[in-house]
């Protein structure tokens, strides 16, 4: 199977989809995951997608 279309989706995104976390302050990381805070939703990396949106350090 063909693997052409791989990462096409993030060509579309801001940076390609890199970006510092608001959690852990990783950069360069990719930030896909969106978390519900409150009534807000906020971008995360791939390791902060479980944690406590609640921990962030901006």
């Amino acid at each position: 199977m063909a693997k052409n279309n791989r990462g096409n989706g993030l060509n579309a995104m801001p940076n390609h989809g890199r970006g510092t976390c608001p959690i852990c302050g990783r950069t360069g990381a990719k930030i896909l995951w969106e978390v519900k805070d409150g009534d807000t939703t906020i971008k995360v990396c791939k390791l902060c997608r479980k944690r406590d949106p609640q921990q962030a350090k901006v």
